[in-house]
């Protein structure tokens, strides 16, 4: 717990930094396939969830910062994310931006089999923005999340893709 509450503080104080930077608000929409790690002594018949989301945020040419609510009929999460848009031109061209991130986060379970419904997860995040227009990008990202307090669950790792618009 306290790894979790250092990470969120972290997250905060980054969003809050006093930079007069250009900043780009979005919102857009997610689709998201994880992988759910169990305990060796539970089984699920498909331990594979798919949610999906909506997502609010800020960037500037360096930083992303973005609010995500998502989930399905048995499991949902609240995050924040923070993540740092690396060498614009890695491919050559400034339309494909690789990204590292950091993520915090609340999940609530009712799915059979897991005895605590609520807790945290922190964790980290990788992916690639692709602007498709002026006003639309799309982003494709791989996370990876330790869970806290949530018994039999240990982690989630999966993809997304996110479509946004920037007004």
């Amino acid at each position: 717990m306290p790894k979790v509450i250092i990470i969120f503080v972290l997250l905060l104080s980054a969003l809050f930094a006093e930079e007069e930077l250009e900043t780009f608000p979005f919102f857009g929409i997610t689709a998201s396939q994880y992988q759910l790690d169990l305990d060796s002594s539970v089984k699920l018949n498909d331990n594979k969830e798919t949610f999906f989301g909506l997502r609010y945020g800020k960037q500037t040419l360096d930083w992303r910062t973005m609010f995500t609510l998502s989930g399905n009929e048995e499991l949902q999460n609240f995050s924040l994310e923070i993540d740092k848009i690396l060498m614009d031109d890695i491919f050559g061209y400034p339309e494909v931006r690789p990204y590292l991130g950091a993520t915090v986060g609340y999940i609530h379970s009712e799915k059979d089999n897991i005895q605590d419904s609520d807790g945290l997860y922190y964790g980290g995040a990788f992916g690639f923005l692709i602007y498709i227009t002026d006003n639309i990008d799309a982003d494709i990202s791989y996370h990876y999340n330790k869970l806290e307090d949530i018994e039999p669950l240990k982690s989630t790792k999966g993809a997304s893709i996110g479509i946004h618009y920037f007004y």
